[in-house]
């Protein structure tokens, strides 16, 4: 029987190649022989990644962030799910945590101002309710 390591390059051999469910099938079968493993976790966060499956991608990234928080690369691709699911506040928590980690990731740093700019976009063209054009009666 193939070690975990052996499944791991497996599972990464057949995403990059296109394989992704036979892929994301030998990655979860390394999770259930140790599911404590980052990487493991981190492996199946890309493969559900190359797929489209955000939200799972993210689950898994924060999985491998849980079992191991100094895992910089795993909050960053975190918060790269994250902005494709349009929650950009939470994205941007897990790019501080990914720069807190590794301050030099110029990556992480980009990605976390281009979530700020999406904040603040969304909150630019969020309708006020003082922008109706209507005054606000006040009574005494």
């Amino acid at each position: 029987m193939p070690d975990a390591r052996d499944l791991s390059n497996e599972a990464l051999k057949l995403a990059g190649s296109r394989q992704t469910e036979k892929a994301l099938e030998l990655i979860s079968k390394e999770i259930k022989t140790d599911a404590n493993n980052p990487n493991a976790w981190y492996n199946k966060g890309q493969i559900l990644f190359k797929m489209g499956r955000f939200q799972d991608a993210r689950n898994a990234f924060a999985q491998a962030a849980d079992i191991d928080p100094a895992f910089a690369e795993a909050w960053y691709n975190k918060g790269i799910a994250l902005m494709n699911l349009s929650k950009y506040l939470e994205a941007t928590r897990a790019f501080d945590k990914a720069i807190a980690l590794n301050p030099d990731d110029s990556e992480a740093r980009q990605q976390r101002v281009l979530a700020q700019e999406k904040i603040m976009g969304s909150v630019k063209s969020s309708p006020s309710p003082f922008s109706s054009g209507k005054q606000t009666k006040l009574f005494k």
